[in-house]
């Protein structure tokens, strides 16, 4: 029985060969390639975003002020600024992502305003409550090591939720310092200061193409603390330490798109004569 099956493949292999050489002389074409791969990507990827920044500041503090035994700040807030990102990925095409992304964070209004009762009012005065109005302009860089669940597709949509971990580098420029009740400004240096910073992520992206998706995501960014330089007063007459700008977060909200290196294109039509 085993020697019966052997020759009948035999058979079948040699009479398949010599079907497509009996075509071949007739003139009938030959048989299609295999079909590329339509629709396949490569796992690498780059990515840019735009975005809206829109921080929380968690408090600031004023060793020149905190003496005096009423210091309150009653209001505090960073304003609502662009972001511009660019970012080097990979896919590995079951449910995870990771990649590299740095951004900018655009020039953004931080003002906050303190006042105090007291002895000293904190000064080493005896002239009692005062307040005092900071205004400076905040800008920032970070630099994020992320990772990404997508939870599964439908219809080309993919939610997908994520973290990262990384640095953030914030700039405090102009501070002003205004004391109402003095009339007295001071003017602090620029400084900057880099941070660790951490990042949570929940999106939806969209595959428009097999190379092409569009993202729309939003981050909780925890970007740390940041400082003026050295305040001095418009005549010169005292120097302080700079005004800590404690714990800021961001509810940013972004727009994105992620190119596929090596993703095949589909294959043009080809005409048999």
């Amino acid at each position: 029985m085993g020697q019966t099956r052997s020759i009948i493949i035999g058979l079948a292999l040699v009479l398949s060969q010599t079907a497509v050489a009996y075509a071949a002389d007739l003139g009938f074409p030959p048989p299609p390639p295999p079909e590329p791969c339509v629709g396949c990507a490569g796992p690498w990827y780059l990515k840019g975003f735009v975005g809206s920044a829109n921080p929380n500041v968690d408090g600031i503090f004023d060793d020149l002020l905190l003496t005096s035994p009423d210091f309150v700040i009653y209001d505090k807030d960073i304003k609502s600024s662009p972001l511009f990102g660019v970012g080097f990925g990979y896919d590995t095409g079951h449910y995870f992502r990771f990649d590299l992304t740095g951004e900018y964070r655009g020039n953004a209004v931080f003002v906050a305003n303190s006042k105090y009762a007291g002895a000293n009012g904190g000064f080493g005065f005896d002239d009692g409550a005062g307040t005092d109005e900071y205004r400076a302009d905040i800008e920032s860089w970070v630099g994020l090591a992320n990772m990404y669940i997508d939870l599964g597709t439908w219809h080309c949509v993919t939610p997908y939720v994520g973290g990262g971990f990384g640095f953030a580098s914030i700039d405090v420029i102009g501070l002003t310092d205004i004391n109402t009740a003095r009339s007295g400004v001071a003017f602090a240096k620029d400084n900057s200061e880099t941070n660790f910073a951490w990042a949570a992520y929940a999106g939806l992206s969209y595959k428009v193409t097999p190379g092409l998706t569009i993202d729309l995501s939003y981050r909780y960014t925890d970007l740390g603390d940041a400082s003026s330089g050295v305040r001095t007063s418009y005549d010169g007459f005292y120097t302080a330490k700079g005004v800590q700008i404690e714990d800021i977060t961001s509810n940013d909200v972004m727009l994105g798109v992620r190119w596929a290196l090596g993703s095949q294109p589909a294959p043009m039509p080809v005409a048999f004569k």
